[in-house]
């Protein structure tokens, strides 16, 4: 008993501290010494909560919330200036949406020797208990709860007359567990680079080096290749250009990257790569451009192109594979909004030993028009023929359209654009895509209107009936006033790959080579939410999705079903902000072998905001 009334006591000791801090007057701005000068604003608040559910037990707590920034410099803003940013018991992912879990961290930068021969910067940020979303593409993701950091520092040595060098590190890891599983999905990076500039007797000579490591897990309920990965990557290279007549320029590179991956076996790859490439300019309206590369392994090419987008190194295939690619550009300008380009190219290849090659030839014709009569119109469109040494194999085609016009009330506007068979091989694959949607906005009243949306994209891999990826969105809303309603409807399904922040789409590789790392997913997704300000300060909003979605690997197929509601009030009565809301989670994983989880939380607070000084 006594224990309860102490607690009480201290709450409301605590609460009246909040309340006659919000009634304190501002500070000046503060200036430490002859030499510091600092800012430092942000809000405080104190606010009451709590949740219950399968995820973590029940509970209630009042408690203090606040973020801020403290920013300045020391001695001059180019010799030492600073930026910290820390916040408690919030969410950064949506400051305007209540987060599941209360989160907090830290985010600083620092600059030195601004403007000088040696600057450098610092930076740093770290994050508890904050919530975010397992991705799944063209979808609302799955609900995640973890943790993540991050390091980097940068400097540079920019002496006249000698070259330059910026070295650059970083450190980043996270760790995240998807709501309704077991197991963490981790990812870390280091990145180490070196990189030079030098500019003798009107060559502009360039050099680099560069090296990650790369670790990530993931946990079994996608079933997508081994439950750990880590690799490394190295890659160096120099370049060389110079300036030609007729403003042209003429440059050469030759770079090599060298990756390694660790599991169950590990491999090494290492690929050559060298480009030569000259441009004119003859006349103001006329560009034309070429060059020739040649690279000596395109599987660690393409294992290189999943890494740079978040991916991890996989395995893709043992033998030999390089190319040879020369290729043509001309760009001409006949105005009045009517443009012609032209190319050509021709690639050999030996992939398995095998000698393939193929010529790609075509052009495009833009033409803008615009005109109040017919709004704004564009299009585009080209012919692209494809020939090997067996003759012509298929002729391709590229598009692009677009319009909008107002018709009275009605405000619409529309896109298509179109490609075929633009990439040939690699090796020994073509591909098309398309993309298009459109929009239109009625004005029903004077205050009231109703607007409505679609948009498809699709990449299909045209070797095998059924690759590619196709995601599309249908969205529609009302307004009346300051109220409003929304709803919207998407679905998507693929070929893609696993990474450390969900599902990558689409894959940048062909179906003839997909492995046992690759996923196939479908999923759906609808969503509803509603808005209302009856009160010139006050705003009332809620919102509701629900996501269904497959995958299927080589060792696993999961079910995945989630749901999520959000509701939310807040009133700003000058610097003090009054918030109330509530956040229902529900998610079930079937690969997993957990039951459903559900999550609900709850929460009010008031804050006001400081500029302290």
């Amino acid at each position: 008993m006594h224990g309860y009334r102490n607690r009480t006591i201290r709450q409301i000791r605590l609460l009246l501290a909040v309340v006659l801090l919000f009634l304190a007057p501002a500070s000046a701005q503060v200036e430490v010494g002859e030499n510091l000068k600092m800012n430092l604003n942000g809000s405080l608040g104190f606010g009451y909560g709590g949740g219950w559910g399968d995820y973590g037990g029940s509970s209630h707590s009042n408690s203090l919330m606040g973020s801020g920034t403290l920013s300045g410099f020391y001695y001059h803003p180019n010799f030492l200036s600073f930026s910290l940013q820390p916040h408690y018991n919030r969410s950064q992912n949506n400051g305007a949406s209540q987060s599941i879990l209360n989160s907090s961290g830290v985010n600083g930068a620092m600059n030195l020797f601004s403007g000088s021969r040696f600057p450098g910067s610092v930076s740093f940020g770290k994050e508890f208990n904050n919530s975010g979303e397992y991705g799944i593409p063209g979808l609302a993701g799955l609900n995640t709860t973890g943790s993540a950091r991050n390091f980097g520092v940068t400097w540079s040595a920019l002496v006249p007359k000698l070259p330059s060098l910026t070295a650059t590190f970083s450190d980043a890891s996270n760790s995240s567990t998807v709501l309704g599983t077991e197991g963490d999905v981790q990812s870390s990076a280091k990145n180490f680079s070196l990189d030079s500039r030098y500019l003798l007797r009107g060559y502009q000579l360039g050099a680099y080096y560069t090296h990650q490591n790369m670790a990530s897990s993931f946990p079994g309920f996608f079933g997508a290749g081994p439950t750990a990965s880590a690799g490394t990557t190295s890659s160096y290279g120099v370049s060389a250009s110079h300036s030609l007549p007729l403003s042209g320029s003429i440059g050469a590179s030759w770079g090599r990257s060298t990756s390694s991956s660790e599991g169950d076996i590990e491999r090494t790859n290492t690929t050559d790569t060298a480009t030569v490439g000259v441009s004119f300019v003859p006349f103001r309206r006329l560009s034309l451009n070429g060059d020739v590369r040649y690279t000596s392994n395109l599987f660690n090419a393409m294992q290189q192109s999943i890494i740079d987008a978040g991916g991890v190194p996989i395995f893709l295939g043992d033998g030999s594979a390089e190319s040879l690619v020369f290729t043509g550009n001309t760009y001409l300008t006949l105005g009045k909004g009517l443009s012609v380009n032209g190319h050509i190219s021709h690639r050999e290849q030996n992939y398995y030993g095998k000698q393939v090659s193929d010529t790609q030839y075509g052009g495009t014709v833009n033409y803008r028009y615009a005109r109040p009569l017919f709004g704004l119109l564009y299009f585009s469109f080209g012919m692209v023929n494809n020939a090997n040494k067996f003759g012509n194999t298929n002729l391709g085609f590229v598009s692009n359209v677009s319009a909008s016009r107002k018709f009275g009330r009605w405000e619409t506007s529309a896109d298509f654009a179109y490609s075929q068979n633009v990439q040939t091989q690699v090796a020994l694959f073509t591909t098309s895509s398309y993309s298009y949607g459109g929009f239109v906005r009625r004005r029903l009243t004077y205050r009231t209107s109703w607007h409505g949306s679609y948009r498809a994209m699709r990449s299909a891999l045209t070797q095998r009936e059924g690759d590619g990826n196709l995601s599309e969105t249908i969205s529609s809303g009302l307004t009346w006033r300051s109220f409003g309603v929304t709803g919207g409807y998407s679905q998507s399904h693929g070929t893609t790959v696993l990474t450390a922040s969900g599902l990558l789409n689409p894959t940048p590789l062909p179906p003839s080579l997909i492995t046992n790392d690759f996923v196939v997913f479908n999923g759906r997704s609808y969503t509803v939410g509603v808005n209302a300000s009856p009160l010139k300060r006050m705003t009332i909003s809620g919102y509701y999705s629900k996501i269904k979605s497959d995958t299927l690997s080589h060792a696993l197929f999961s079910m995945n079903d989630g749901d999520r509601l959000t509701s939310q009030l807040e009133y700003r009565l000058r610097k003090l902000s009054l918030r109330a809301g509530y956040t229902r989670t529900g998610q079930l994983v079937s690969a997993s072998g957990a039951p459903s989880t559900v999550v609900n939380s709850y929460y009010f607070g008031i804050s006001r905001w400081f500029n302290v000084f």
